[in-house]
């Protein structure tokens, strides 16, 4: 059975609210580098992409609560919507789909197609066979520096992680559908089991929580299986706290020793974490 091909994830998708502020506040706390921003009239949204670092990411504000983005935002409020991986080839990608018997929800070939999440433990995909009009990752002189000199001190994106019900469940499915092992699997102290995938660029971590108390157990019971963090490699956490005060945030502490996170409800309802450490298995 044929597995399918990844060349990177291209994007990760957060559904919000207060669309200007969003902008205004990841541009000025992070750096941003936006490169697209527009509303598209059939599905009543806006939409902008920007870049931190080596990691693209786009915000969409529904403008109603018709449509499915914006039934989204009234159910869970500002949250993690998705995220895009970049395919050679889209029918062949789909054919992977279907031989797993997994639903094709949104199918515009020969640009992309999104996937159920309840057939893919709670990972909303989209699967899309062409780069972002003006990605400046792109260019020929592109460089992530400036966010390593930024105050943050953002190395690269650690991991890209999704809470599930059952990691092992959640591992073999992957596992099967990528046709490749997890590069990690292990116990994060007070979160829970985990297991980690290598998406061409990008970690993708499984975590299941390790009993009631674990803060993914929490978010399982508000979302359901879905994304749950990013979580960034920096080179000062210290540092990384300093930034964070400065613009006024709450920071708490993270799902590992040594972690900070920015609190949800000062990062448009998601969750950033921030480490020193690099994830298990990362072949970077």
């Amino acid at each position: 059975m044929a597995s399918l091909e990844i060349e990177k994830v291209i994007h990760i998708n957060q559904v919000l609210g207060d669309f200007d502020a969003a902008n205004r506040f990841y541009a000025d706390v992070f750096g941003a580098v936006e490169y697209m921003n527009n509303y598209d009239q059939g599905e009543r949204r806006d939409a902008s992409l920007f870049v931190i670092g080596d990691t693209c990411i786009e915000l969409f504000s529904p403008r109603d609560d018709q449509s499915l983005l914006g039934a989204n935002l009234a159910k869970y409020g500002d949250s993690w919507h998705s995220f895009e991986l970049k395919v050679p080839d889209l029918a062949a990608a789909k054919a992977v789909m279907d031989d797993h018997d997994v639903r094709v929800t949104t199918h515009r070939p020969p640009s992309f197609f999104m996937v159920h999440p309840r057939d893919v433990h709670g990972l909303l995909l989209e699967v899309c066979a062409h780069d972002m009009h003006n990605d400046p990752r792109l260019e020929p002189n592109w460089s992530p520096r400036p966010w390593r000199d930024h105050p943050l001190g953002i190395e690269r994106l650690n991991a890209l992680c999704a809470a599930v019900r059952d990691v092992d469940a959640a591992s073999a499915f992957l596992a099967e559908i990528l046709g490749t092992d997890p590069v990690h699997e292990g116990t994060r102290a007070g979160v829970g089991r985990t297991a980690a995938f290598w998406l061409a660029d990008t970690m993708l971590e499984l975590v299941e929580p390790s009993d009631d108390d674990s803060p993914v157990a929490a978010y399982l019971e508000r979302y359901g299986p879905r994304m749950w963090s990013l979580d960034w490699r920096v080179d000062d956490v210290d540092a990384a706290r300093a930034h964070l005060d400065g613009k006024g945030l709450r920071v708490v502490d993270g799902a590992g020793d040594g972690w900070i996170a920015i609190d949800p409800r000062d990062n448009f309802g998601v969750l950033w974490q921030f480490t020193e450490h690099a994830q298990p298995g990362d072949p970077r």
